[in-house]
């Protein structure tokens, strides 16, 4: 591959990883979106507030004033208020998959695909600023750069994500059992795997597996220069700057 061909191919990856980051942001922006927000409203029966009807919503107070205004003395009674959101209410929101006390979340899959961005647009700047060209100081500097963002990403941004997917919206805590261990097996105890052990193991795994990954990796690139040159064994040098000869005078 030239130069030309390795440009154009680098910076067509990181145009692609760009518009597939935003993309990702975007989707995960309004799938964050509840659907139906539970507020208080006072009055003596919430049946009355229809589809239609103008209401003034305080998110912070988390209520809502009805028109007709409604006497503030009342009691607080629940209402569930459908969630609407601008130009882009058509996107999915609350759960992909659901159990009766778990969620799989739409905005998971905006996490991938912005991850997946992410990886595109480094490694179209590798491809079109650092392969095939001779390392400088400059161009160390923008690897080393670049090396570190991966980090950042793989070790710090992935695994945090993940634990907050597994202790919110999954629900994979200590007090939710996966499973129960064949009685036998532990003298008849009842013993029980829960899914807050089964996401720290997942969390341990993943991080020396990917720190594991990053060494090979970097030794990998190690051999595209080849082997390192053998030394030069140093020649004897005579006060007047020549090469000394065995058996001169």
């Amino acid at each position: 591959m030239s130069g030309t061909q390795r440009a154009l191919a680098g910076w067509g990856l990181f145009i692609v990883g760009l518009f597939t980051l935003v993309l990702g942001i975007w989707f995960n922006h309004y799938a964050n979106f509840p659907s139906v927000e539970t507020v208080t409203i006072a009055t003596d029966d919430a049946t009355g507030l229809r589809a239609g009807d103008s209401v003034t919503y305080d998110r912070q107070a988390r209520t809502v004033a009805a028109t007709p205004a409604i006497n503030p003395d009342l009691p607080q009674t629940p209402v569930d208020l459908e969630v609407r959101v601008d130009y882009f209410g058509w996107v999915p929101r609350d759960c992909m998959i659901s159990g009766s006390d778990w969620c799989l979340p739409w905005f998971a899959l905006g996490h991938l695909v912005a991850f997946g961005g992410s990886q595109l647009m480094l490694l179209g700047i590798a491809l079109a600023v650092l392969l095939g060209r001779k390392m400088t100081w400059s161009l160390a500097a923008l690897a080393a750069f670049l090396a570190m963002m991966e980090l950042v990403i793989l070790l710090g941004t992935v695994a945090s994500e993940w634990l907050n997917l597994a202790q919110g919206p999954l629900n994979w805590t200590e007090q939710n059992d996966a499973f129960t261990i064949w009685a036998p097996l532990v003298l008849g105890n009842n013993v029980g795997i829960s899914w807050g052990a089964i996401k720290d193991f997942i969390s341990a795994n993943y991080n020396m597996g990917a720190l594991t990954f990053i060494i090979l990796f970097a030794r990998w690139i190690q051999s595209f220069s080849g082997p390192m040159p053998k030394a030069r064994t140093a020649e004897a040098v005579s006060p007047y700057g020549r090469p000394l000869v065995k058996g001169a005078e």
